[in-house]
């Protein structure tokens, strides 16, 4: 993965560069070229900015004391916090200041930020008007007021100690300018040579190499402003062979930064799935219309654009299969990692390799295997990204549930499930579908899966879980080698399924007779029981509808014979006995069965024929 990640930090042209990083400036302050600060522009962007890992930090006083400075506490240079370039402290609402301790040291940190300028201004021009400025105490004074009147503000005006600042020097941003680069090399140089100049063999790049004393940390994974260790050995469990930090994962410094600029630029770019963060990248250039990671994650709201979507994938196959695709294509593979933060490291959670073709056809796959019809019975459903896939397998969170306390339930299932979505062959976990059953079965019964499906204005979400649901039980079933379609499947191999219909077709039937208002809810009262113990359950209400039926032969004979007609397809299907129980898998047939039914019953193809009981018929109509 390491030399992965440096090949597409090379790739594409990535600041990988040892002591050099990305940093979010928030506030740019404005300075003369007499030496006086002139004002605060706000900013909010990404800079390349110089950067210091957390053991050179930790040297970086010691090497100025050594060299007759005094230093007690370590500083970034050109760009840090506004409680260290100008000692903002965050005070409470009687103005004292919150964290003493955490201020005095500030300060100290302070005096080590204006000696680095002031020794970098000696050889850097464009550095010697901040030099001068900060140096200057009236002047830090004030501008240090001007700070604090800022953090009275509200919205995006405000600003915070913790906000990163740097300075507008001569019309431009002293991080964009290339003026002090060579003078940050050399002093990065002096003050940290490497403490192994012998040959080791590089895990990046296989050559032998003087190992990086330590690697940078990852900063876009979120979780913690002080980024997390990809690469790490702080432990001594993490050592062996009496070799010491990084002697025991080799990479050159250069490899090291290389990687980390690479899965930073990654990382903005991420999807997420649970509370892990995906990314996916090429061995090379490959055009935007081939690259369906996106795709997995964000399909679009719209069924044509999706099927265009699927089509344009299976166009993308069949070039690579005959040829016709060109070859830096036909040679392209793909890279895809999971991860998530933990405790400052990162936790790799997953790790794929595969040729483009792979990819393409498991997302081809993945979307076939999932679609389902929706609830009008007339087109197939839009399609779950993967993130919300995952969430539905349970009942939606409620506004007073943290997030990590919400996916606990589930947390095990997010490795699975992307494991799933890029390899065909392997199945969707049973964890999964046992998830989704406890959540469909709850909400049958409450009454939400009803209102959602008939409602004339459903809500989107609730109508995009039950896609979401039923859609991964199909292919929950496709994966374990079982029949199942987009829509009903009326030659079905499993009577699971046509239980399902017939608990579909009697509810109907039911809510269809002149005594509807009596036996509303039945589905509320006997689709948990119906799904477990089919036998006992359908039995009963089969006998019931055939008073209803009789009944709606005198008052709306077409109706009737309509579902006399359904209802003799189910029970050619079933045979002349129901199961007596329904294992879990079974269930999960069942409530496909039972859906397929609904959304077949809605298609202009099933409706009953016109007659005069078209105010009832409006029953199956969307």
């Amino acid at each position: 993965m390491l030399s992965q990640l440096v090949a597409y930090a090379r790739q594409k042209g990535l600041g990988a560069e040892p002591g050099f990083t990305q940093k979010e400036i928030r506030w740019l302050v404005g300075v003369s070229p007499a030496g006086e600060f002139t004002g605060l522009i706000p900013l909010n962007q990404t800079k390349p900015a110089p950067d210091l890992s957390q053991p050179e930090m930790m040297a970086l006083p010691g090497y100025l004391r050594a060299q007759g400075h005094a230093a007690e506490q370590a500083a970034h240079f050109l760009a840090d916090t506004c409680a260290v370039v100008f000692g903002l402290a965050e005070r409470d609402r009687e103005g004292n200041i919150k964290n003493p301790e955490e201020h005095a040291k500030n300060l100290q940190k302070q005096k080590t930020f204006r000696l680095l300028i002031e020794l970098a201004a000696q050889q850097v021009p464009l550095l010697r008007p901040i030099a001068k400025a900060l140096s200057d105490p009236e002047q830090m004074a004030q501008f240090l007021g001007k700070l604090e009147a800022q953090t009275q503000q509200k919205g995006a005006e405000r600003l915070k100690p913790t906000d990163k600042i740097s300075f507008f020097v001569a019309g431009q941003c002293v991080l964009d300018a290339p003026d002090w680069h060579d003078w940050w090399r050399g002093f990065r140089a002096r003050a940290f040579p490497p403490a192994n100049t012998g040959g080791m063999r590089s895990f990046a790049s296989g050559e032998l190499i003087p190992p990086a004393s330590t690697h940078p940390k990852v900063t876009k994974l979120g979780g913690s402003a002080f980024g997390h260790a990809l690469v790490t050995y702080d432990k001594e469990a993490f050592e062996s062979y009496g070799l010491s930090q990084g002697e025991n994962a080799a990479v050159e410094e250069t490899a090291a930064a290389a990687y980390r600029a690479g899965l930073d630029a990654l990382l903005e770019q991420a999807e997420t799935l649970g509370d892990m963060k995906v990314v996916v990248w090429y061995d090379q250039e490959i055009p935007e219309e081939d690259d369906f990671f996106r795709d997995l994650f964000a399909p679009s709201s719209s069924e044509a654009e999706e099927a265009q979507a699927l089509e344009r994938a299976r166009k993308v196959l069949q070039a690579l299969k005959t040829g016709e695709a060109p070859p830096s294509l036909r040679r392209a593979r793909f890279f895809a990692t999971a991860m998530s933060p933990a405790s400052g490291r990162v936790m790799v959670r997953d790790w794929q390799t595969g040729s483009l073709e792979d990819f393409i056809n498991a997302v081809k796959t993945w979307f076939e295997h999932l679609t389902i019809v929706r609830r009008s019975g007339d087109r197939a459903a839009s399609l779950p990204g993967l993130n919300r896939l995952f969430l539905s397998l349970q009942r939606p969170k409620t506004p007073e549930q943290k997030f990590d306390d919400y996916l606990k339930p589930i947390k095990t299932l997010q490795v699975p499930l992307w494991r799933a979505a890029l390899n065909p062959n392997l199945p969707i976990p049973y964890g999964a579908m046992a998830r989704i059953m406890e959540s469909h079965t709850a909400e049958v019964m409450t009454g939400a899966f009803s209102e959602a499906l008939n409602g004339q204005k459903p809500d989107a979400a609730a109508l995009g879980r039950i896609y979401a649901r039923m859609g991964l039980l199909k292919a929950y079933h496709i994966r374990k080698g079982g029949r199942m379609h987009m829509a009903l499947d009326p030659h079905h191999p499993s009577p699971a399924y046509h239980c399902g219909r017939l608990m579909c077709l009697l509810a109907q039937i039911q809510e269809a007779s002149a005594e509807s208002e009596i036996n509303a809810g039945v589905v509320q009262r006997y689709y948990g029981a119906a799904s477990s113990t089919p036998a006992v359950v359908l039995g009963r209400l089969t006998r019931l509808s055939q008073h209803h039926l009789s009944k709606m032969a005198k008052e709306s004979p077409g109706l009737a014979h309509w579902f006399n007609t359904q209802l003799a397809e189910v029970w050619n299907a079933l045979g002349p006995t129901l199961p007596r129980t329904l294992s879990l898998e079974e269930q999960s047939l069942f409530a496909l069965g039972y859906y397929h039914q609904l959304a077949a019953s809605r298609t202009k193809k099933d409706d009953p024929p016109a007659s005069p009981e078209t105010e009832q018929s409006a029953l199956f109509q969307e």
